[in-house]
């Protein structure tokens, strides 16, 4: 049985919504059927302090895959992590893990008329920045922030402009899955994944 951990911020972290409507990880685990899909988000995180707790929540689990999901707060104007560091960062998670085993996840665009902390200036940067370490370490990269920049943004947040919604989070697990497919060759039952 593989086991996959899901290493981010609040974007990652809980399994339902306020709504009810399923998260990352719960989405995952629908069509996972055969593997251990473990969540080891938490809300407001930026990679300088995921790496104090990367042993305990990640690397003890012996993870088969990791997808690490971090740039919304390091990129935030109250918590900004500079670029170079978010870099070394999140390189040094990759050498940890080893990189055949890692998904990078480049972070979202935000609603910008809801959010007032990010610009998807900014961000862009924070994404390229994960694609970068992807190809220099030679990990799998979900482009999130491509994807949904070429989308109107605001039909994926919730009120705030930044958390996803049930359809961002269908498109978030979707670019996930895929992703795992590429690499593994597995396919999914593909159940209707709701609520």
């Amino acid at each position: 049985m593989k086991t996959l951990v899901c290493f981010g911020d609040s974007i990652t972290s809980k399994e339902k919504s306020e709504d009810g409507s399923l998260r990352l990880t719960s989405r995952l685990r629908q069509e996972l059927t055969e593997w251990v899909v473990m969540n080891a988000g938490i809300p407001a995180e930026t990679t300088r302090a995921a790496l104090v707790r990367l042993q305990d929540d990640v690397l003890r689990h012996q993870p088969d895959f990791v997808t690490i999901l971090f740039g919304t707060n390091d990129s935030s104007d109250h918590r900004l992590i500079p670029l170079k560091e978010y870099e070394k960062n999140l390189t040094y998670m990759v050498n940890k893990i080893g990189a055949k085993k890692v998904i990078l996840i480049s972070p979202a665009p935000v609603f910008e008329e809801a959010q007032k902390a990010r610009t998807n200036e900014r961000m862009k940067t924070y994404a390229k920045t994960v694609k970068k370490v992807a190809k220099h370490e030679g990990t799998a990269y979900v482009p999130l922030f491509e994807t949904l920049s070429e989308k109107d943004i605001e039909q994926y947040v919730v009120e705030d402009g930044l958390h996803f919604n049930k359809n961002g989070y269908e498109e978030l697990s979707e670019l996930v899955l895929r992703k795992i497919h590429t690499l593994t060759g597995i396919t999914f039952p593909k159940k209707q994944l709701s609520p």
